[in-house]
C-alpha cells in the first residue's frame, strides 16, 4: 500500500502544490529541494514512493535515482520520473525507468500512474516470480511456456548488470540460470552475489544446461558443465536439473515449494 511519498522537486510553488494535493487524496508527503536532501530523508524515514524532478541543484533525478537503486535499503521503492522532454526520457529508459509523467500543477496524471504502480504490485503478491537469465532464446522460450497459464510472474534478463538490479528489485521466489552462464560475470559469481543479500534468502536458485541438438554432448562440454555447477552449488544454488526439460523443471519448482 502506497502512503508516503518523497517528492523531490525545486520549485517550492510546485512542490506545494502538489503536496497539498497529494495530501488532500490522503497520503503523506515529505519534499525534497533536490537529490541530496532526498537521500537525507530516506535515511531515518520510510517511503513507499519517490517523484522526482529531473533537473534539480546539487543532485539531479538521474543521480537520484542511480543512489536509490544502488543501496539495497531502498533499492525496491518504485521511483515516478516527472519530465516532459524526450532526451531525459530516452536517458531514463535506458536505467530501465517506465513510470513517467509530465510536469503540471494538475496531479490527476500523476495519481494515474500511482494507480497504476499500486495495482502492479497487489497484482504480484498473487504470483511467485521467477527470473530467468541466459542467453539462449531456446531454453527462454521453453521456460515462459511451461510456466505459461500458471500463476507465475516471469521476467526475463540476458545482462548480469540487469539481472542483480531486476533480483533487488522484484525478489523472485526462484531464480533460473544458465549454468555456463558468462556476461561480466560467471553463473557461479551470480549466484554467490545474490547469497550476499538477506534480502534474497528465501530465493531458490535452480541451474540448467544448454546443450545445441545439432552439436551433440562432447567430452569437453560435458566437463565444462559439471565444472560450473560444482561451483554454482558451492556459491549457494539449490538445484541442478541438467539439460532443459519442461516437465522435470515444474517437478523440481513444485519440489522447491514455489
Amino acid at each position: 500500500m502506497i502512503k508516503n511519498i518523497l517528492l523531490a522537486e525545486d520549485d517550492r510553488g510546485t512542490a506545494l502544490v502538489v503536496k497539498t494535493q497529494l495530501e488532500a487524496k490522503g497520503y503523506f508527503v515529505f519534499t525534497a529541494a533536490n537529490g541530496l536532501e532526498a537521500l537525507k530523508i530516506l535515511s531515518f524515514q520510510a517511503v513507499d514512493l519517490i517523484i522526482t524532478d529531473v533537473v534539480m541543484p546539487k543532485m539531479d533525478g538521474v543521480d537520484l535515482y542511480a543512489a536509490v537503486k544502488k543501496d539495497p535499503k531502498t533499492t525496491n521503492i518504485p521511483i515516478i520520473i516527472v519530465t516532459d522532454k524526450a532526451v531525459f526520457k530516452e536517458s531514463f529508459a535506458s536505467l530501465g525507468v517506465s513510470n513517467f509523467v509530465e510536469k503540471s500543477t494538475d496531479i490527476s496524471t500523476l495519481l494515474k500512474k500511482i494507480t497504476e504502480i499500486q495495482n502492479y504490485y497487489e497484482d504480484i503478491k498473487k504470483f511467485h516470480k521467477v527470473l530467468v537469465i541466459g542467453k539462449h532464446d531456446i531454453v527462454t522460450k521453453q521456460i515462459i511456456a511451461a510456466l505459461n497459464g500458471k500463476n507465475y510472474l516471469i521476467t526475463v534478463t540476458r545482462s548480469a548488470d540487469d539481472f542483480m538490479s531486476k533480483a533487488l528489485t522484484i525478489k523472485p521466489h526462484a531464480i533460473v540460470l544458465d549454468v555456463l552462464f558468462q556476461e561480466n560475470a560467471a553463473s557461479h559469481e551470480l549466484v554467490h552475489a545474490i547469497r550476499c543479500f538477506s534480502s534474497l534468502g528465501q530465493t531458490k536458485i535452480i541451474t540448467y544446461a544448454f546443450f545445441p541438438e545439432d552439436l551433440g554432448i562432447d567430452v569437453d562440454a560435458v566437463e565444462s558443465v559439471k565444472e560450473a555447477m560444482e561451483q554454482c552449488k558451492q556459491a549457494g544454488s539449490d538445484q541442478y536439473i541438467g539439460r532443459f526439460n519442461q516437465a522435470f523443471f515444474l517437478e523440481k519448482l513444485t519440489a522447491l515449494g514455489i
